[in-house]
């Protein structure tokens, strides 16, 4: 109850004139003045109602006794002496007390509530229904009696709730919501979290979608809904509510951070920049803003504008997480020693089981930043004790040949072929020094025989060693000296799995799409479940656009074998657009973006403008191709030209395209 609802009610009760139907004789001179003796009637009960609140329900008690010595007929005297004998667990008292309120006065509130106690205990006791009813009906008079006492809603509210009477409880609190001057969420909220203690979430979503507010009213219900989508991996169902709420508080920075970072999760950069910049606009010390937009930008490619934001970040803030994008920020604007520096400190961070697990690799990173700066001694240092994997030995190659020792390279390469003379990796890496140098006599075609001399040496292992010189080959870049050297090996009557497996990636790379589809399709009689195969074979049906149907049952098999293998989720978006379903192809590009790990992928950026386009979101689609260049996609002129062309088809007013 209200204060003042409850000193109006006391006024009214003991500053009343008395009845004349209760009149009696008049009294004697010494007998107290009527007024002077309700004065003193309110001054016992504020003391009472004191004591109570503190806990000193005796004192209470005896207070409010007193009271009623006073004025015997005052209902919210008889209704708080009821609620102290309940405290105090006497129910006998609290219920004759509460019964003599509601007598005196059937708009007691109090007493009612008090009532409503004594019969839900009644009820949890005994489970006796009748008591609940009871329970729920006194209740019910209580909140005809005050509308705005949301205590007393909730109560009915969860009550039925417990009771499995869901549909009474949600028509509760839908009327209750319609007060005007009541909390209009209140209700809902109530019966939303009964239904979460049960485990209920999806009803407790349903429930609250239902609930029909407008205005400021609704923001706690989709405060509500946006955690739960949230924790449901909803995330398009998060930012949508989020959205609304942005058009309830369309100036509130932490509001528009959150709704950057769900679209950071759902891999929709260019989506996050907007919101993050506003934020960052109305908040511009917030560290946590400045490196969630570092983030988005980085992801687009645009390191050069990440930086700025990332520099002078407090240490308590450069996680991990935070120093990669760093890493990745200064190698996309070009500084590379930065890069090495982050990757330094990220080195630094870690313990001993993730340095088992990530030094190595960090440390390669860092020589290769280093050399890109031009430090190739430094570089050196980096990883002079790492041990000679092939990944190891490709970069002391490349900082030797920097250093201008190529013929320490190619010692190097000589010793470990001595070691291990079936090495592909060393196969593959003195064909690549021996096509690069200018002293080589007969360059590539030179490097191609020897190699092969080499592969055929190994009799009849030589399929499967070649096989893998040419893997090597293509993973260090070099496809077309990889087609090379395969065209040289030849392809024998049953050619082994590992070859044509070769024969395909490598084929596919160099765009001799026929000869790569042939050996893909050898491939799948092999193996009709290889999911890399179905995959790849549908990816090039669906880029020269022709037998989609069969591409896109390929790329569904791969996609349920993985689910969350970005490539694969690609594959799909890509066979759905050009079948013209962009809609369905739009969530797995934003699925295959946030699945995909490392640097952000060029490709992903130009299928997902493409997909736009199709959607008629043509300033998003410019901001992704935008965004593929700026990540170094391999398709630069064909990139170039379409933003050219629909930069000048947008600039023309709409009446002369």
């Amino acid at each position: 109850m209200r204060a003042q609802h409850l000193v109006a009610i006391v006024l009214a009760c003991f500053l009343a004139p008395v009845p004349a139907a209760r009149a009696k004789a008049p009294p004697s001179a010494g007998a107290e003045d009527p007024t002077a003796r309700r004065s003193r009637a309110f001054l016992l009960y504020v003391r009472a109602r004191e004591a109570a609140a503190e806990g000193r329900q005796d004192e209470a008690r005896r207070l409010l006794e007193r009271v009623l010595e006073l004025d015997a007929d005052a209902a919210p005297v008889h209704a708080a002496l009821g609620r102290t004998c309940l405290a105090a667990g006497d129910l006998a008292c609290a219920e004759d007390e509460a019964k003599r309120a509601v007598e005196l006065d059937p708009a007691c509130v109090d007493g009612h509530k008090v009532l409503a106690e004594i019969e839900l205990g009644r009820w949890q006791r005994t489970r006796d229904r009748a008591a609940l009813d009871r329970g729920l009906e006194h209740l019910a008079r209580a909140t005809d009696a005050n509308p705005l006492d949301t205590a007393a809603w909730i109560a009915r509210i969860r009550i039925l709730a417990a009771d499995g009477r869901m549909e009474e409880a949600e028509r509760v609190a839908r009327e209750a919501s319609s007060i005007p001057g009541l909390d209009a969420a209140a209700p809902w909220m109530a019966l939303a979290r009964t239904l979460l203690a049960r485990g209920r979430v999806d009803d407790a979503i349903a429930l609250l979608e239902r609930s029909g507010l407008t205005g400021r009213a609704a923001i706690p219900v989709l405060e509500t809904l946006a955690d739960l989508k949230g924790n449901r991996g909803d995330l398009a169902g998060q930012e949508e509510i989020l959205l609304r709420l942005r058009e309830l508080r369309p100036e509130d920075p932490e509001l528009l951070h959150r709704i950057g970072l769900v679209r950071l999760e759902r891999g929709d950069h260019t989506g996050a920049l907007e919101p993050l910049r506003k934020a960052q606009q109305l908040r511009p010390g917030d560290p946590m803003i400045r490196r969630d937009l570092a983030r988005a930008l980085v992801r687009l490619g645009r390191g050069d504008e990440a930086l700025p934001l990332l520099e002078g970040l407090p240490a308590a803030y450069r996680s991990r997480r935070t120093l990669l994008t760093w890493v990745f920020a200064a190698e996309q604007a070009g500084r590379y020693d930065l890069a090495a520096e982050r990757l330094r400190e990220l080195e630094e961070k870690l313990d001993d089981d993730e340095r088992a697990s990530f030094g190595q690799a960090l440390a390669l990173q860092r020589a290769r930043d280093l050399l890109e700066a031009g430090r190739p001694e430094e570089a050196a240092e980096a990883i002079r004790d790492l041990p000679d994997d092939p990944a190891v030995v490709r970069l002391r190659v490349r900082i030797l040949e920097a250093l201008g020792r190529d013929d320490e390279a190619a010692q190097l390469l000589s010793r470990l072929r001595e070691k291990d003379p079936r090495n592909p990796a060393w196969l593959a890496l003195e064909t690549i020094l021996a096509a690069d140098s200018k002293k080589d006599e007969g360059g590539a075609e030179g490097a191609v025989a020897r190699a092969l001399a080499a592969v055929r040496a190994a009799g009849d292992e030589a399929p499967a060693l070649g096989s893998q010189v040419a893997m090597w080959l293509l993973a260090w870049d070099h496809g077309p000296l990889a087609a090379r050297f395969l065209d040289a090996l030849g392809l024998p009557a049953n050619p082994p799995v590992e070859l044509l497996r070769a024969r395909a990636a490598v084929l596919m790379s160099v765009g001799r799409t026929g000869e790569a589809e042939a050996a893909y399709r050898m491939l799948l009689e092999r193996s009709p479940d290889d999911d890399a195969v179905l995959n790849d074979l549908g990816y090039l049906l669906a880029d020269e656009g022709r037998d989609l149907d069969e591409a896109l049952a390929m790329i569904r098999r791969a996609v349920e074998s993985e689910p969350e293998n970005p490539n694969y989720l690609d594959s799909l978006a890509w066979v759905l657009h050009r079948l013209g379903r962009s809609g369905e192809a739009l969530p797995l590009l934003l699925r295959a973006i946030r699945s995909g790990e490392g640097a952000p992928d060029a490709t992903l950026h130009e299928h997902l403008g493409d997909v736009y386009l199709a959607l008629g979101q043509v300033d998003r689609a410019l901001a992704e191709w935008r965004a593929a260049l700026a990540l170094g996609s391999e398709r630069r002129q064909e990139l170039e030209e379409k933003i050219r062309r629909w930069e000048e088809r947008e600039a023309k007013p709409a009446s002369s395209r």
